[in-house]
């Protein structure tokens, strides 16, 4: 009898006429999944029979885990492990598996882009050119501004690496201490004290985990430190950023630009207000497009899932 395994990562479903003969000795359930599922879906998926899955963000609770009788392993496609109760699964022996490296380089690509876009008025003058305007907007260069990057783990630090390039005026913060995140001691930029950062830097970019000393790390009493007009990219989580804040500042033009990858409610509600404000740069939680890091990615998770049949 063959062992029943899920599949509910919207990328590999995308591409899974490809891939599904190297898991031929497997009954396959693919349920349709837009974004993500919920607890409620994923107790629906996850019957007590199914020994495995491969999933995107679905919210694996504690509950969902009891009701997984013989689940065996799971496997995140990608990074992000914040949806999973990951404790609580290894608590029951299951063990929780992912590639850290996933997407280092379109994610860094896609955050010094969004600032480029940006800090050098690019989307605004595009926008401006197609209403029929021919505008000299004032713009910027990396090298005149200072860039504050909060998590300076593997998306960070390349972050602060590329950055290079463009500045030396590169700051950046981690809960993590110097010899924890690089035995190596190579670090770009300077390391400061988060208050200082959110002080100082005339661009803030996020890359830490989502976890609970980051969540709503970027709410009012942090947004009233930081300069008038910031500018705050967003590639990481979107519940390190108390979204009805940002809005708020947005409003007023504390915040001055944002570009956002990621959002507390995804898909980002047809109502929101970062829809209308055209100081938003909005991507739908899509900066790890690539089809060499999604062919990797797709070859290790179902790799990891085999390991343990």
């Amino acid at each position: 009898m063959k062992k029943k395994i899920a599949v509910t990562a919207p990328y590999l479903q995308l591409e899974w006429e490809k891939y599904k003969h190297l898991l031929s000795d497997y009954e396959i359930v693919i349920p349709p999944v837009f974004e993500r599922f919920e607890e409620q879906d994923m107790l629906r998926i996850l019957t007590p029979d199914v020994e495995g899955i491969i999933c995107g963000d679905d919210r694996i609770t504690e509950k969902v885990i009891d009701n997984a009788e013989k689940l065996k392993v799971i496997v995140k496609w990608g990074t992000g492990i914040d949806s999973i109760n990951k404790k609580y699964a290894e608590s029951r022996g299951i063990p929780v598996r992912n590639t850290p490296d996933a997407f280092i380089t379109p994610v860094t690509e896609s955050a010094i882009g969004l600032m480029l876009s940006i800090v050098r008025r690019l989307d605004e003058n595009n926008r401006k050119m197609h209403q029929g305007k021919w505008e000299k907007i004032r713009a910027f260069t990396l090298y005149e501004l200072t860039t504050g990057i909060i998590g300076y783990g593997r998306i960070g630090s390349a972050v602060a690496a590329r950055l290079s390039a463009f500045t030396e005026n590169v700051i950046w913060h981690d809960i993590l201490t110097d010899e924890e995140l690089n035995p190596d001691g190579e670090f770009f930029g300077k390391r400061v004290a988060l208050p200082e950062l959110l002080e100082r830097a005339d661009i803030i970019t996020i890359h830490c985990d989502l976890n609970p000393t980051s969540r709503h790390l970027i709410s009012e009493e942090n947004i009233l430190r930081m300069k008038d007009g910031v500018i705050i990219i967003n590639t990481a989580r979107g519940p390190v950023i108390n979204e009805p804040d940002l809005e708020k500042y947005l409003k007023t033009g504390k915040i001055g630009f944002a570009g956002l990858d990621v959002f507390e409610t995804e898909p980002l509600p047809e109502d929101s207000y970062l829809r209308s404000c055209d100081r938003c740069i909005l991507l739908s939680h899509n900066t790890n497009s690539s089809p060499l890091h999604w062919e990797k990615v797709h070859l290790n998770s179902i790799k990891m899932l085999k390991e343990y049949f």
